[in-house]
């Protein structure tokens, strides 16, 4: 198991691991992971969540998802690192569940939802490829890894159905505005970091971090350099810089982009 001493998000986590503790019963847990950004050694306080997978023995209760809603509400926070984790029974490992999958939970951005999250496949492949044990079983022995054409095919879909119709929509957001104005920050790390870790799956079978992202999409697209230097030195912390609605109009193009190049790849 890795040792955590010391990080930035050791307050957060040791918070989480003794609510988990004092929240479910302590033979009903039998691991708990980090996947994330913090497993692919992309984690920067203040930008990054702290994304926790805890296995169970069985589908979790009733009272016991409502439990874990109550202990996420206490640790919730206005900034990062939010506590997200995901409540996968063991038996489920390395699969996607169902939307409405009996007994499991999840929670993003601090908001805990019951049912499977569709992220899962992602999750998994993480787990499998560098996610840390805090407890139980180590990681890589857990077969948590996807079938990889079902995982490509599920990085295709979501290029697809969530990065090309956020894109439409926030050119449609943006489009009578000034091009000078400005937009947050946050959006434009969000569009410039996260299709092209799905287009590098889709090309590779491989997983990237954010950072990462941005350096493989400036490669495929290098009249995009500039702007996606200034979004890795964002997530990297630096609050100084600014987006205007030009770039943010710029981001939905090269979302288009790099759909419309994934649809090429055999």
């Amino acid at each position: 198991m890795k040792s955590t001493h010391g990080a930035p998000y050791q307050t957060e986590l040791d918070a989480y691991l003794a609510g988990l503790d004092r929240t479910l019963p302590h033979d009903t847990v039998v691991g708990v992971y980090l996947t994330g950004s913090i497993a692919l050694g992309d984690y920067h306080h203040g930008q990054s969540d702290l994304d926790i997978l805890a296995l169970t023995t069985r589908p979790l209760h009733d009272e016991e998802l409502t439990a874990l809603d109550e202990l996420h509400q206490r640790l919730k926070r206005e900034t990062q690192p939010h506590t997200d984790a995901a409540y996968v029974p063991r038996a489920c490992v390395g699969t996607l569940p169902d939307v409405d999958a009996a007994g499991q939970g999840y929670v993003v951005d601090g908001v805990f939802r019951r049912g499977g999250d569709q992220q899962d496949l992602v999750v998994w492949a993480i787990l499998d490829l560098c996610g840390v044990t805090l407890r139980g079983p180590e990681a890589k022995t857990l077969g948590a890894a996807p079938d990889p054409a079902a995982f490509r095919a599920w990085n295709r879909g979501n290029l697809e159905e969530y990065w090309h119709a956020q894109a439409t929509r926030l050119r449609d957001g943006l489009g009578d505005r000034p091009e000078d104005e400005l937009m947050p920050a946050f959006f434009a790390v969000w569009f410039g970091t996260g299709p092209g870790r799905l287009h590098r799956t889709i090309a590779t079978g491989e997983i990237i971090s954010k950072s990462a992202s941005a350096d493989y999409t400036a490669q495929l697209f290098p009249a995009y350099r500039d702007l996606l230097a200034r979004v890795k030195a964002t997530r990297a912390g630096d609050e100084s810089i600014t987006y205007s609605v030009r770039d943010g109009l710029d981001l939905c193009d090269l979302v288009e982009g790099i759909c419309e190049d994934a649809r090429k790849i055999e």
